[in-house]
């Protein structure tokens, strides 16, 4: 059992809307490579989308890190399935969800994992069995995103230089690895890593979050694209997002948020910018250029420091992300994101709404504080009941919304 530690008030200048408080409930370590692990790094965390409404989630959570895929059950606080590859070179890096019709007309979840091993794989979260590998990119993959509604295309981003766009097919009980890309975008060296992908329908773009900036590129047939020996290959971006200056220029947080918003974070720079997509993609079709300087809606106020590889989770209005200190950060944006959207005039950074600190922990000794300890990726379930983390230290972390009965009892319990 996790005891609460001290919570710090956010301060009030340009102060979002608050937030109900949240009890660590489970921090565990389930991605052990050996004994003692606390060195595997938990890179990626997601809630399994809900079959019926994809706009919410079960209470199932997907987490990758080392050789190892988990699924728990946040609710019970179970570790329900467990996977682990056998391949010796493999280091899982990222993870995601997709919903799609199986042969039976039924829908299910399928769940795409990738890392070190530069091969796709495909799961079946039910019995956690891996049932399709798709391979072809040449070194480590760091990324992968769905199409939002052709559900069965997936995005791969690696090191080799390329993102792949793949479709997965129909899964049967078959494992297979006939697979070959629909197309190909070529990251050149101007682009660097792509850490974070997102597909944003009404323009057709992917963007790609970066170790040397955002980018895009404008994929209007990806419906329409067929497997072919050669696939086509895009040389270019079609738009360079310009952030401010800052001491590096990766972009390592990259969230697609309702009504054509992008939140991007970059390293360093001390903030997490909110902005227009549709607006930037019009001036640069009517100044007819590639380069477009974001013009933030809102800023939002996060800890100045260089670790790279902090990944933004969002849902239903909350955004999360955490830092080097073991916090986690969630900001309440929905009602100011409508009121920013029709007055854009006041210029102001805003803090977030609530810090979760590094709790107490009692249940375990050698689980302790560390002067840097880093909380790679967020994950929120739609109901903003649950707030779960991983982190650089091989823990999974699931916080829990407390409601006033619980909170109560926690303060008794802590006087």
């Amino acid at each position: 059992m996790a005891r609460r530690g001290i919570k710090r008030k956010a301060p009030d200048l340009g102060r979002l809307p608050s937030l109900d408080d949240y009890a660590p409930t489970l921090f565990i370590r389930c991605h052990n490579q050996k004994d003692d692990d606390d060195e595997t790094k938990i890179w990626k965390c997601a809630f399994e989308p809900s079959l019926e409404n994809p706009n919410e989630t079960t209470n199932l959570l997907a987490t990758c890190g080392g050789k190892t895929v988990c699924i728990i059950d946040v609710n019970t606080e179970q570790v329900l399935k467990r996977f682990r590859d056998i391949d010796k070179n493999e280091n899982f890096y990222t993870l995601a969800w997709t919903t799609i019709e199986a042969s039976s007309k039924k829908k299910v979840n399928i769940l795409a994992v990738a890392g070190e091993g530069a091969t796709i794989k495909l799961i079946y979260p039910n019995q956690l069995l891996m049932y399709a590998l798709i391979r072809g990119h040449k070194k480590y993959i760091s990324c992968l995103t769905f199409h939002p509604t052709e559900t069965r295309l997936l995005f791969s981003g690696s090191r080799d230089g390329f993102v792949y766009l793949w479709d997965i097919g129909i899964p049967d009980n078959s494992p297979s690895s006939n697979y070959s890309p629909l197309l190909k975008i070529s990251l050149q060296d101007t682009v660097g890593d792509a850490l974070n992908l997102e597909f944003c329908e009404n323009t057709c773009l992917l963007i790609a979050g970066a170790e040397r900036g955002c980018v895009g590129w404008i994929v209007s047939d990806a419906s329409a694209l067929s497997p072919v020996r050669r696939a086509r290959v895009i040389e270019r971006p079609d738009v360079v997002f310009q952030h401010p200056k800052s001491k590096t220029t990766t972009v390592d947080g990259l969230m697609k948020l309702p009504g054509d918003l992008i939140a991007t974070k970059q390293v360093g720079s001390g903030e997490i910018l909110i902005w227009d997509l549709a607006k930037h993609m019009n001036t640069v079709a009517v100044n007819n250029c590639k380069d477009v300087a974001i013009e933030p809606i809102i800023k939002l106020k996060y800890p100045q420091h260089n670790v790279k590889y902090l990944n933004l989770g969002f849902s239903n209005g909350l955004l999360g992300v955490g830092d080097d200190q073991g916090n986690l950060l969630l900001y309440n944006i929905e009602t100011v994101l409508s009121k920013k959207q029709q007055n854009e005039d006041e210029e102001n950074i805003w803090e977030a709404s609530l810090i979760l600190e590094w709790p107490n922990i009692t249940n375990n000794q050698d689980i302790v504080p560390k002067t840097e300890l880093v909380v790679n990726t967020v994950a929120i379930s739609s109901s903003h009941e649950f707030v779960t983390g991983g982190t650089d230290n091989n823990l999974v972390c699931i916080w829990k919304r407390e409601d006033e009965e619980e909170k109560a009892a926690s303060s008794k319990d802590g006087d």
